[in-house]
């Protein structure tokens, strides 16, 4: 039995569909992305899911259980916010606990339930601080604390970490990641952040436009792009797409040479990254990025050629974009 199951569910105002007609599945205790760019949709279908929005037409089911029409009080369901909606009069300890006070948890639940999650999250030293009081990292762990310690088998989380830094948002990524094994929970996690989908996820979902553009591990949507979206939208930087006689053809940056033979083009940038350099060339009107190992040899204006084995390929359609 799926934790999470959507059917055919759409959301339309008027005649925006924010939604249109998304199916997926979540498997009990995995972690799922919500990929795409702002105003795909993948904000609004966490809403549809938590309840706090009702879908125009479809079907939600969590834990076998039909919830499409059911407030969220009653979907088994906790919630990460982008903004945290920590209660700025309360401690730490009673903003973990507030979700419990209000639901008559007995104090000594309470209380056993908040060491734990203290213990869990580096939060004992803090408990008696006010959010004011406490760094954009810290404030990030007492708002999972008030998720976990709720034990909800479901928790989603919308775009937790836009607000931090991003040496920070590596170190929350990994713990978030490590908590969710830990404690076997059904993690549905939105975010534009392909890095964080590629490092957290065991599967993604890829939305445009209101659709699911393609679903799977982060591998596939990596090396095997079902269209021209896909391709230019994961990864670090993106895909190279070319027109190449007549056809547009996909390459990763790595997999790209500089040789003496291949494409004609022009350096117009070169960015050391430490372990490798990202040589920018002019090739006709089109921009294509290489990695080549350490320093780059070459500068801004020489003229270059560019090549890759054929096996790195990737040829999408020129109409629809589909692989």
């Amino acid at each position: 039995m799926s934790a999470i199951h959507l059917e055919a569910v759409s959301k339309h105002w008027d005649t925006v569909r924010a939604v249109d007609s998304v199916s997926f599945s979540v498997e009990p205790g995995s972690f799922v992305v919500l990929l795409g760019p702002s105003g795909c949709g993948k904000s609004t279908t966490l809403r549809l899911i938590a309840g706090l929005d009702v879908p125009t037409a479809g079907t939600i089911r969590i834990g076998g259980k039909d919830v499409t029409h059911a407030p969220p009080a009653e979907r088994g369901i906790a919630m990460v916010f982008q903004s945290y909606a920590l209660f700025p009069h309360l401690t730490v300890a009673q903003n973990i606990t507030f979700g419990l006070e209000v639901r008559k948890v007995a104090g000594a639940e309470r209380e056993k339930r908040l060491a734990r999650v203290a213990e869990l999250l580096g939060l004992g030293a803090l408990l008696a601080r006010k959010p004011s009081q406490l760094s954009g990292g810290q404030q990030q762990r007492v708002a999972l604390g008030r998720a976990i310690i709720a034990e909800a088998p479901v928790c989603l989380m919308d775009e937790p970490l836009s607000n931090l830094d991003a040496q920070l948002r590596g170190e929350m990524r990994r713990e978030i990641r490590g908590l969710q094994r830990r404690l076997g929970i059904t993690m549905v996690y939105v975010t534009h952040d392909q890095t964080e989908a590629m490092t957290m996820a065991d599967r993604v979902v890829l939305m445009r436009a209101g659709r699911i553009e393609q679903m799977g591990t982060p591998e596939e949507l990596y090396e095997r792009p079902a269209t021209a979206f896909t391709a230019s939208f994961i990864g670090a930087p993106p895909m190279n797409l070319m027109t190449v006689g007549g056809a547009t053809i996909g390459v990763r940056p790595e997999d790209l040479r500089l040789s003496s033979d291949g494409l004609a083009g022009v350096v117009e940038s070169v960015e050391y990254l430490g372990a490798d350099s990202l040589v920018a060339a002019k090739v006709d009107a089109q921009v294509v990025l290489v990695r080549v190992p350490g320093h780059a040899t070459v500068r801004a204006s020489d003229t270059v050629r560019i090549n890759w084995d054929k096996q790195h390929e990737h040829r999408f359609d020129n109409n629809g974009g589909r692989k």
